[in-house]
């Protein structure tokens, strides 16, 4: 036991790499797709496909809403985790990302089981209507506190709402004025004075703000 938390070398990554860095071959193929873009800084890691899909499993999820659709790599790997009769909503604000993540949806026979929705997701979620078991908020974070507020509204008791990039790549408490850092902070701390949340800050990839609705 540890106060401490451990530092993740290069050494202890090469003996849990087993644990994530298998991944289903679609995940794959999105994954080096967004390596040949040069978007990969934006897109989450196998670690945190294998956590997502493992925690989707866990609460028995069916209904998902993802905000930030990107090219479609974390809804793919929420459908594949889902039952067959589940279903993901994801919002998407730029025409191309959601074309391109559309083209992998239907290559990988996704496409009944996905659906993106094109806009503003502070536009676009108002007109979805719940109830969700899973959220995963990874869009623009100056907007992560509306979007949590929504997503209360939207979520079962005993969901869970995800808010990525938590740690924003160690720049929170830095002097700075960029509006997602600043919205970061507010999110977390929305988070830990909410009388409908249940949080934890979990240390996977860059940081998962995950909140149980309570």
């Amino acid at each position: 036991m540890s106060e401490k938390r451990t530092e993740i070398t290069p050494s202890l990554e090469r003996v849990l790499a087993p644990y994530w860095e298998e991944v289903d071959p679609l995940i794959a193929s999105i994954q080096e797709d967004l390596h040949r873009r040069g978007k990969y800084p934006m897109q989450i890691s196998r670690e945190q496909v294998h956590f997502h899909g493992w925690l989707c499993r866990l609460i028995g999820a069916r209904r998902i809403l993802e905000v930030g659709t990107y090219l479609g790599l974390s809804a793919t790997a929420f459908a594949q985790a889902i039952p067959a009769e589940g279903h993901v909503d994801t919002v998407e604000i730029d025409p191309e990302h959601a074309e391109i993540a559309e083209g992998w949806f239907a290559k990988g026979g996704l496409s009944d089981k996905i659906t993106v929705h094109r806009g503003a997701a502070l536009e676009v979620v108002p007109g979805l209507s719940g109830l969700y078991d899973l959220c995963f908020l990874d869009g623009a974070k100056q907007d992560n506190v509306a979007l949590m507020r929504l997503c209360i509204e939207r979520t079962r008791a005993g969901g869970v709402i995800l808010v990525d990039n938590a740690f924003r790549g160690g720049r929170l408490g830095a002097d700075n004025e960029d509006p997602d850092d600043h919205g970061t902070v507010e999110a977390l701390d929305f988070a830990r004075t909410s009388d409908q949340l249940d949080v934890a800050v979990l240390p996977v990839a860059d940081g998962i703000l995950a909140c149980r609705r309570l």
